[in-house]
């Protein structure tokens, strides 16, 4: 097997022909030279953390490292064989999934507010604490006294 540092440096060549000028007398050493070629590619693979997504970037020029960069920062970039012409492919880590749409209601009390309690207050802060798709809406609530008034806020979830 060749190391990273083998290939980093660039000796795959020379290890392939010293396999050559050995000479093929045993269809093993044929076998051989594939199993190492096998190995070489292996240890040029990536190791891949996650989903990969990729983005054609057009012509596979000088420039198709910088565009790949530059459209996703810490990427790698590839020229392809797209049917016979180069392509430059750009690798990056997939971005997260948008959430699922929300399909229940979820209620929760943000605490006792007591007599400073009021529905305008209550409902702004829900709104900030769920925003957007889950449309948190808040209330006040009182159980008995005043001082037992807390704000509650609805929210999909």
């Amino acid at each position: 097997m060749v190391k990273a540092d083998g290939v980093q440096h660039a000796l795959v060549g020379e290890i392939i022909s010293r396999f050559e000028k050995k000479g093929f007398d045993n269809p093993r050493d044929k076998s051989r030279v594939f199993v190492v070629g096998m190995m070489v590619l292996g240890t040029l693979m990536p190791i891949v953390k996650g989903d990969i997504c990729t983005e054609d970037l057009g012509a596979c020029d000088d420039g198709c490292n910088s565009r790949c960069t530059s459209a996703h920062p810490g990427a790698k970039a590839g020229c392809d064989l797209n049917n016979t012409t180069p392509v430059c492919r750009c690798y990056f880590g997939c971005p997260p999934p948008t959430p699922p749409p929300y399909s229940k209601t979820c209620k929760l009390s943000l605490g006792i507010w007591g007599e400073n309690c009021s529905d305008k207050d209550c409902n702004s802060e829900c709104a900030a604490k769920y925003p957007g798709p889950q449309q948190g809406m808040g209330y006040c609530y009182s159980v008995g006294a005043p001082f037992y008034t807390s704000c509650f806020c609805q929210y999909k979830c």
